[in-house]
């Protein structure tokens, strides 16, 4: 969705900015009013914790960058069932976003929902919005500068460096915008003040959560720690339970393995561990802990994912397209990484396509334990030039 997004978003950069240069001169946002909500927190915690020439690290990006991919003439290259392939690939891919947001920072999601709902609520006019909400044209670009960043990275951390960042335009003009749509503001108020918030250094970054930074692979997990979450991957490798597609919860007595996959409860053939889901650790620093696998983490998009998929390799050009895709939709319906190792081994058979693919918890350079894939997903012609995805 956010490469979707991001042209709608870019095309009114141009002509704001414009109109914008001219205020260049206004107080940057440390000077700008805020709300009173959050005025005396701001300021207080800026300069308790974090000083303006540090905090300016973390103001979005200006200009953000903003490249549009251009497939329209190698897309039109492929057949049509090879069309039809690329274009499932691609819905299922998309059908991902709110995984990795809600991978990244609960405030994430609301984030998103912000931007999406202010978009649709006026058809892409943000110069009508702006007006309707009394912000000004260069508080209104800064606020799509951010926009566009966040949809680049897909979420309010940075995809590489893995830092938080914050609009330029002032609290009282994402309020302002906000306001315009009883929607929208319910999203900015689930927000929680998280868009700007930065009174915690240690929350800037992600990271574990016992040294205070920012992390969504272990919701609901207060008091959770480093050794814990490493004690529990030491135990999933002795049970040979794979982790890119978990998530892990701390409870009262013990951990839920939470298993992204569109069945909630196990198969009835079993997991990839059998059909055993509660285990009670017999020995080593969770002895005595209960650890339970739970399905269905992610549900409703690993349904959505699952039916594209399934789409795709009703239109693969070949068995070996079809059967990889076949092992994708059985891991992302059961939660089975077993059949997502079998899908890679067909995606490595799967030499000079026309169409290529990937997809999948796959990279785990954002999870602090190193272990645990964010969501992603492409597809790519080999006409392109370079990479493009469809």
């Amino acid at each position: 969705m956010s490469s979707l997004l991001l042209p709608l978003i870019s095309r009114r950069l141009p002509s704001i900015r414009a109109h914008a240069a001219a205020s260049r001169h206004r107080p940057s946002i440390l000077k700008r009013n805020l709300s009173p909500r959050l005025a005396g927190s701001f300021f207080a915690s800026t300069a308790a914790n974090m000083k303006p020439e540090e905090l300016k690290h973390y103001l979005a990006d200006q200009p953000p960058t903003v490249v549009r991919l251009e497939i329209e003439k190698h897309f039109a290259l492929l057949t049509e069932q090879q069309k039809r392939y690329a274009h499932f690939i691609s819905k299922a891919a998309f059908a991902g976003s709110r995984i990795v947001l809600r991978q990244l920072s609960p405030e994430s999601e609301p984030i998103y929902d912000l931007i999406i709902t202010l978009h649709k609520s006026v058809n892409g006019d943000w110069d009508g919005l702006a007006k309707k909400a009394g912000v000004e044209g260069s508080e209104l670009a800064l606020f799509l500068e951010y926009a566009a960043m966040f949809l680049g990275n897909m979420g309010n951390y940075k995809s590489f460096g893995d830092a938080k960042f914050i609009p330029r335009c002032s609290e009282k003009t994402v309020a302002a915008l906000a306001a315009t749509s009883p929607e929208a503001q319910s999203f900015y108020e689930a927000a929680g003040g998280a868009v700007f918030s930065h009174d915690d250094p240690a929350s800037m970054h992600l990271g574990f959560l016992d040294a205070g930074h920012m992390t969504t692979y272990y919701p609901d997990s207060n008091g959770i720690t480093k050794s814990e979450i490493e004690a529990v991957s030491a135990w999933m490798e002795e049970k040979r339970l794979l982790p890119e597609n978990t998530r892990l919860r701390k409870t009262a007595d013990g951990f839920d393995i939470l298993i992204a996959s569109a069945v909630t409860s196990i198969p009835a053939e079993g997991g990839d561990v059998g059909k055993e889901t509660v285990f009670t650790v017999d020995s080593g620093p969770l002895e005595g802990k209960t650890i339970s696998l739970v399905y269905g983490d992610h549900a409703d998009e690993m349904r959505n994912i699952t039916a594209n998929i399934k789409q795709a390799a009703a239109h693969a050009d070949n068995d070996n397209q079809k059967n990889m895709h076949l092992a994708y939709a059985k891991s992302f319906e059961t939660g089975s990484l077993e059949a997502f190792k079998d899908s890679q081994r067909f995606w490595i058979k799967d030499k000079g396509p026309d169409v290529e693919c990937n997809i999948g918890f796959i990279e785990t350079y954002r999870d602090p334990a190193g272990v645990r894939g964010e969501w992603e997903g492409f597809a790519s012609s080999r006409y392109a030039r370079s990479s493009a995805g469809v």
